[in-house]
């Protein structure tokens, strides 16, 4: 009787744990959307009109105000470009050199630091620090130019990004694929520099330097992203890409990597010039998110990161 007693006991234990593990998840898929202030940490200033992306400031700038983005993150690949994407009353904008460009060459093919056969000047660079205009680094465009990022000639761009806290985007993934890439674009380009891990003799030499991971390691670097992150705490990540146009079960397959492994400190939002709306969506889809861990890689990771008011 006792016996019995006690298997009912453990059914009804066992029912309860189900019942509650269901209840918390049901929450979780009623969360509400996500209304808060945004940033987004991957913009691409660009002299093209596109039907696909968003290229032009006009439709950058219009998002903002849509989407409640309240920084985005710009990346230049010529110095003109500088004094048109400055911040304003209205935008808060971060903006810096995208580079090295191939023969003077954006991936876009567009011009890039042509002067310099795709390299910014450093003495420009470090006097437009100097006067607020120049806050960040990147896109770092080392794979598409199929050097390391521990190349020697990149070093003075670190030693330089660290003496003045500019934090650096990197490109961290294996792609684009050649088919997804414009006509002409980079003959040297090798998928290979994509391994965040070889990322770590630049912050061994450089360890106040701080770097995030465009793309997150994409699909064949996401683990090595992951691991250059329990390494080092000065390096964050975001998901673009991964977010908005490859299938949501990567998405969210990715995004639990990064959770599971203790990073939503360390997660934050870019969109790489696409629709938010849509990659909010797809957010939205994901019960696996709390509101709090919403809030954290759609704002409040970026604040800390860029250390903002």
């Amino acid at each position: 009787m006792m016996k019995k007693i006690m298997n009912n006991l453990l059914s009804i234990k066992i029912a309860l744990l189900w019942f509650f593990l269901l209840w918390q998840t049901a929450l979780l898929a009623k969360l509400p959307s996500y209304t808060g202030p945004i940033i987004d940490t991957h913009i691409h200033a660009s002299p093209e009109v596109s039907e696909t992306i968003l290229t032009a400031k006009s439709q950058i700038l219009a998002q903002m105000d849509r989407q409640n983005v309240v920084m985005s993150v710009v990346s230049i690949p010529v110095a003109s470009f500088l004094s048109d994407w400055q911040p304003t009353a209205k935008h808060k904008l971060l903006v810096g050199p995208s580079f090295p460009c191939t023969d003077g060459k954006y991936p876009r093919m567009n011009p890039c630091f042509a002067a310099n056969n795709g390299w910014p000047d450093l003495q420009w660079l470090e006097d437009e620090i100097k006067q607020g205009r120049v806050t960040v680094f990147g896109e770092l465009l080392y794979v598409y130019y199929g050097i390391s990022p521990a190349d020697e000639r990149l070093l003075p761009y670190y030693q330089l990004a660290e003496k003045y806290s500019i934090p650096i985007a990197v490109h961290a993934a294996h792609g684009p694929p050649k088919r997804g890439r414009v006509e002409g674009c980079c003959p040297d380009f090798n998928q290979a520099m994509g391994n965040p891990l070889l990322l770590k003799p630049v912050l061994l030499k450089f360890p106040k330097l701080k770097i995030w991971l465009l793309h997150g390691g994409e699909i064949d670097f996401h683990q090595q992203a992951i691991e250059l992150m329990l390494k080092f705490e000065t390096v964050y990540a975001e998901m673009s890409i991964v977010n908005s146009i490859m299938p949501q079960a990567l998405h969210q397959k990715m995004l639990k990597g990064f959770l599971d492994s203790g990073l939503e400190d360390r997660i934050m939002f870019g969109s790489d010039n696409m629709p938010i709306d849509r990659i909010l969506e797809r957010m939205d889809e994901i019960n696996i998110l709390t509101a709090k861990q919403r809030q954290k890689i759609l704002y409040d990771n970026a604040v800390k990161f860029f250390e903002l008011n």
